[in-house]
């Protein structure tokens, strides 16, 4: 998962090419004007022969990315 961090409007995301360059992975980021600390702003998904691997994957794709405040 891929949370917002921060309780603000108009949010954009470092690090999406980061983590694109983990393998087998894609982000989705939902496209939400608003971010709550804990509100879910997309998902990392991973494939992988082994269930393990890909989870793993995932879940380092998803820490790449970070949520911050849009500067106007």
């Amino acid at each position: 998962m891929i949370y917002g961090g921060v309780d603000a409007e108009g949010i954009v995301f470092d690090g999406v090419a980061d983590a694109l360059r983990v393998s087998n992975t894609d982000i989705r980021l939902f496209g939400k004007p608003e971010s709550f600390v804990k509100r879910r702003m997309g998902v990392a998904l991973a494939f992988d022969a082994d269930v393990e691997v890909a989870r793993a994957n995932a879940k380092l794709a998803a820490s790449r990315v970070k949520p911050r405040v849009a500067k106007g």
